[in-house]
């Protein structure tokens, strides 16, 4: 059988804050909704952290985005609308 090791810590929140905690967690549930807050907050940081590494890997203006390939891209975009040939959009009036 495993056990969870946890380990105790000593925080000082401010009474109005416990209070609000307590609104939504209720004062049994203090740590587990604490712990969830940090969890969630540590994953977010993470998500951050990952798109700063990201930011500038791929350069400013992709070498196939030529104005041909765009105008042509439009064009395909539009036909698969069916606005090429005049019709207009499913869903549109």
């Amino acid at each position: 059988m495993g056990y969870l090791m946890c380990m105790r810590m000593h925080i000082a929140l401010e009474d109005e804050l416990v209070d609000r905690i307590d609104e939504v967690a209720g004062s049994r549930g203090r740590s587990r909704y604490i712990r969830k807050a940090i969890e969630s907050q540590l994953e977010e940081d993470a998500r951050v952290a990952a798109r700063r590494r990201a930011f500038g890997s791929l350069p400013d203006f992709a070498p196939w985005m030529t104005p041909e390939w765009i105008a042509e891209s439009r064009k395909e975009d539009r036909r698969e609308e069916g606005l090429d040939r005049g019709r207009k959009a499913e869903g549109e009036s």
